[in-house]
């Protein structure tokens, strides 16, 4: 099978939904405010989130596992959430930044 080679317009019209994509999920507002916004069409930017969605990788967050400590007073204080099949336990003395790189990565899967 041969490779489809991209034309230079090509990956200017990528860049261009890439940014506007990034900068749609960190705007806050929903992506039709922001498509009238920028007078953009709803529909290529919906085209373009799913586009670059199954291109994009997974990466890994490197996590630093500490021993789970005894309970000695028989009281668990961790929170669970669960959501889609992951299960985070967050204890008392949680590391905020941690937890935010946990759920900016499954926000991206």
């Amino acid at each position: 099978m041969a490779k489809k080679t991209i034309t230079a317009e090509q990956i200017k019209k990528q860049k261009f939904w890439k940014r506007h994509v990034e900068d749609c999920r960190k705007s806050g507002s929903t992506q039709v405010e922001y498509c009238r916004r920028h007078n953009l069409s709803a529909k290529s930017m919906t085209y373009w989130r799913r586009k670059f969605r199954q291109k994009a990788s997974i990466s890994f967050v490197p996590l630093l596992v500490k021993p789970e400590a005894q309970n000695t007073s028989g009281n668990s204080s961790a929170l669970v959430l669960s959501k889609d099949g992951y299960r985070i336990e967050i204890q008392e003395d949680f590391n905020p930044t941690v937890l935010g790189q946990v759920l900016r990565t499954l926000r991206e899967l």
